[in-house]
């Protein structure tokens, strides 16, 4: 019989339904985002360099959020990185065309408003979840984002081209607005959420030395760094392409709609059937469909291949990512039962994961500087496809490193000397 799912508290609730409220809001401009800065500047450098810039700054503000949550509480860092993200709409919004033609500065602005939010996101993610319903949590929010990237992407796809009949830019304008709107809403809904602060200074050098200790959490690292070289670059490259083969906001919204339709349904299954004993099972299916479905891009880039791979990464994506968070925060939940170096592990495992976000994005900008054209941007997709299996590899390694050591610690304990005496 099969053992049911563990209940979640009720702040986890409300969590899943502030992040489900950013996921809307993020869905409906987001990945359009990308676009405006195309359609302003007509170059993959613009829209490289605004990426460059998040991904630099994302780890920076962790840092700086974790010191405040940890002397404040992390509720207030979410609601910052929330009202943050209405910052950097509202620029975009005032600024126009002019700020666009400056990618650095929205993407600096969108960099500390990430590192803000996430860092609260991951941090109460793991105080309002225990180890048995963590997978269920992440899961659902994955159903969340799914269902909002179903909705989002679609409707924006249709004000921007409706709007754009009239000429210029407006529909992007009307869409950052409603995003704005929507973070006002969440940065309301999370005045449901209490959660006491820590007190005392950031201890970084502690965790590191920590993580350098413990074998299996030193391995997750790594393939955090490894898996952050693919996610750098895939997350703004595939609507890109869509947009650039079809010219249209209309289909690439329809396209999002389709493919956030086959990740709810993954992300559903994955989270209803992964367990402890399965969890590195169903990272390597997720990691080698990745892998297979990335040799698409050996083909001519067309719009048709590049959603095909959309369809398929969209099936095969969260098998590698759920089960990845789940034990990234169960391995930090073990390193340290006291929780008072949580948000220090959680620094460290972006700071890592973003350095591979940035080495990937700035490999994708030396690409395109030396041959700017769709041939060599498809067989560097293909590369960068097959990288998830040295984070699959690296998990593996660190499980087989820490049963090692367990081994040792055993015999070690089996062949000491024994007092012979009575005992009183």
């Amino acid at each position: 019989m099969r053992k049911p799912k563990a209940a979640l508290a009720r702040e986890a609730w409300w969590l899943l339904a502030i992040s489900g409220c950013f996921a809307l809001s993020i869905g409906l401009s987001n990945t359009f985002v990308n676009i405006y800065l195309w359609k302003v500047d007509k170059s993959y450098t613009s829209i490289g360099w605004y990426n460059v810039a998040v991904y630099t700054l994302i780890p920076i503000a962790f840092i700086v959020a974790g010191a405040l949550a940890k002397h404040r509480q992390p509720v207030l860092t979410l609601r910052l990185g929330v009202a943050l993200h209405g910052v950097f709409y509202a620029l975009v919004l005032v600024g126009g065309n002019a700020l666009a033609r400056l990618p650095l500065i929205p993407g600096i602005v969108m960099g500390i408003a990430a590192g803000f939010y996430w860092l609260s996101f991951n941090w109460l993610s793991l105080l309002f979840t225990d180890k048995a319903a963590r997978d269920r949590f992440y899961g659902l929010n994955g159903v969340f984002s799914a269902v909002a990237g179903m909705a989002a992407p679609t409707v924006a796809g249709y004000v921007i081209s409706h709007e754009d009949r009239f000429g210029g830019l407006t529909g992007y304008h009307v869409i950052f607005g409603l995003s704005l709107a929507l973070f006002a809403v969440a940065t309301v809904a999370s005045l449901r959420l209490r959660a006491k602060a820590i007190g005392g200074q950031l201890k970084l050098r502690r965790a590191l030395r920590a993580a350098l200790s413990d074998p299996k959490w030193r391995k997750t690292l790594y393939g955090c760094g490894v898996y952050g070289l693919r996610e750098g670059v895939f997350l703004f490259l595939i609507g890109l392409l869509i947009y650039v083969a079809t010219g249209s906001e209309l289909e690439l919204g329809e396209f999002l709609l389709w493919q956030n339709a086959l990740s709810f349904a993954s992300f559903f299954l994955v989270g209803r059937f992964t367990t402890d004993r399965n969890r590195m099972w169903v990272i390597g299916i997720g990691a080698v469909g990745m892998a297979v479905t990335a040799l698409v891009f050996i083909l001519p880039i067309t719009a048709a291949s590049v959603m095909w791979y959309g369809s398929l990464i969209a099936v095969f994506l969260p098998m590698f990512i759920v089960p990845l968070q789940g034990t990234v925060f169960n391995q930090i939940g073990a390193l340290d039962r006291t929780g008072e170096t949580y948000v220090e592990q959680i620094i460290l495992r972006e700071v890592i994961e973003n350095a591979g976000r940035v080495v990937g994005v700035g490999a994708f900008l030396a690409v395109i500087a030396f041959r700017p054209d769709a041939r060599a941007i498809g067989w560097f997709a293909v590369v960068l496809g097959f990288v998830q299996l040295g984070t699959w590899g690296l998990l593996l390694q660190g499980g087989r490193q820490e049963v090692d050591v367990d081994v040792k610690q055993q015999e070690r304990s089996n062949w000491a000397p024994r007092r012979v005496g009575k005992r009183f």
